[in-house]
């Protein structure tokens, strides 16, 4: 009963943020970094004065449900993703679906963040494609005394098998940081933090747990 409302309310905020980011698809993607594999672009948003960002690799020999058992496991967020001090599951409301808190350390002498998210997964039956979406959601926990709770954060993970048998992964986000942030820490935030958490994702899923975890609602793609 209680996951009812939450569901509609996020079921909204999603159609908002999907609506928010379909204004900026004329908006060009701006290749930021491009090296080790990975890709780095960044691009604005219609309505917003902070920019979305995007990080692309490909992988071989990487299972899905590899890649999504690392997502789904919240407390390894601080050995992979940049910036995540601290990361656990609230609330399981479904399989596929839960309330997950993370908190970001910033540098001196930026207000560290946090964040409560409500988060979705799906996987399309034909190309088993898999996609989670994330949104910040409010009312559900108490803000915590030092840091500052993100209200408008959006974040998705995209997995696409491609024919030649590697793996599609890419990493979306556009965040209100609450407050004015310096030049030097929005490019931190835009470019070296994805970099680096993509760097760190791709060797965190190499590790036996992940390499050979099952998870119930993923199908893995007959080529792997």
């Amino acid at each position: 009963m209680k996951a009812a409302p939450l569901t509609k309310i996020t079921a909204i905020v999603l159609l908002l943020a999907s609506a928010t980011l379909s204004a900026a698809e004329d908006e060009a993607w701006e290749l930021r970094r491009d090296r080790d594999g990975i890709q780095v672009f960044t691009r604005s948003v219609a309505g917003s004065p902070f920019d979305a960002v995007r990080t692309v690799t490909h992988m071989e020999d990487v299972r899905l449900a590899s890649l999504v058992a690392l997502i789904e496991d919240a407390e390894a967020c601080a050995r992979w993703a940049d910036r995540c001090a601290e990361s656990y599951l609230v609330e399981r409301i479904s399989e596929t679906e839960s309330l997950v808190y993370s908190h970001n350390d910033m540098p001196f002498p930026i207000r560290d963040r946090d964040v409560l998210a409500h988060v979705n997964w799906m996987q399309d039956p034909e190309t088993f494609a898999v996609e989670m979406n994330s949104v910040a959601t409010e009312g559900r926990m108490a803000e915590v005394r030092g840091r500052l709770r993100l209200t408008e954060a959006m974040a998705s993970w995209y997995f696409r098998p491609n024919a030649d048998g590697s793996v599609l992964v890419s990493n979306e986000a556009h965040i209100n940081p609450g407050s004015a942030l310096p030049g030097w820490i929005t490019n931190i935030l835009l470019v070296d933090a994805p970099f680096e958490t993509m760097k760190s994702f791709i060797n965190e899923v190499r590790k036996p747990e992940y390499a050979e975890a099952q998870v119930g609602f993923i199908r893995e793609h007959p080529r792997q």
